[in-house]
């Protein structure tokens, strides 16, 4: 038995599908490829795959990975070839690495993340490094934070340290921010953009696309793919 991990893209075909819709569509491509997998023991077995992180409903990534347990003999490339041989539109292998056998889940080392918000503006004439100043240059902010189970203020600086950039093309606006994923929690992007919309006063709608750019390891060292860290 064998380790690897693979960088998948999840493109706009599969925007609107969820993170468990996702996950079977990965094993029905390794199935159609006829990878041979471990499984886990029990009453409901089920192959040894594992997320770098649960992507939520109509985001996109530039690179989602997955760590998987093979039972193969055959080389990386191979796997991969065979893989994107079946995979659907919008799924692609993008690389792959094979790893030790004991490494810590990807869920527990990924911890920063950068987006892609896109969405139309109000106003084209807009400066909009003058407009995003405000938050950029803030030591704190705010946010009441609203789940199923609490209601709680964080300081959104706390996960966005980062300054946040804009692009503007065809009356559209595309912000780019870095977002930690903390022990103690995170923001999303959605919420960084409503946050912008209400309190900077961003001239923006409650329209938007989001695409993930990167998750990434960041470390004393710097910050790292999950394909350059073991």
């Amino acid at each position: 038995m064998k380790k690897l991990r693979l960088a998948l893209h999840k493109g706009e075909e599969l925007r609107f599908l969820s993170h468990l819709d996702f996950a079977q569509a990965v094993e029905r491509m390794i199935r159609r490829a006829e990878i041979k997998m471990a499984y886990s023991e029990g009453f409901n077995p089920h192959m040894k795959i594992s997320f770098s992180s649960a992507l939520a409903l109509g985001v996109t990534a530039e690179a989602e990975y997955i760590d998987m347990d093979v039972l193969e003999e055959d080389t990386l490339e191979s796997i991969m070839e065979r893989l994107n041989r079946v995979a659907p539109h919008g799924l692609e292998v993008l690389g792959g690495k094979v790893m030790p056998e004991k490494v810590k889940k990807m869920m527990a080392i990924c911890n920063y993340a950068i987006y892609e918000v896109t969405g139309p503006v109000t106003d084209v004439d807009v400066d909009w490094d003058v407009l995003l100043k405000s938050f950029n240059d803030a030591t704190e902010i705010s946010y009441e934070k609203v789940t199923p189970k609490k209601t709680r203020f964080i300081d959104v600086k706390e996960f966005v340290k980062e300054p946040i950039v804009a692009t503007v093309k065809d009356g559209m606006v595309t912000l780019t921010m870095g977002i930690g994923i903390y022990p103690q929690g995170t923001i999303k992007p959605s919420e960084v953009w409503n946050l912008g919309h209400q309190q900077f006063n961003w001239p923006i709608t409650s329209c938007y696309e989001i695409n993930r750019k990167a998750i990434m390891v960041e470390n004393e060292s710097g910050r790292f793919t999950p394909l350059e860290v073991n």
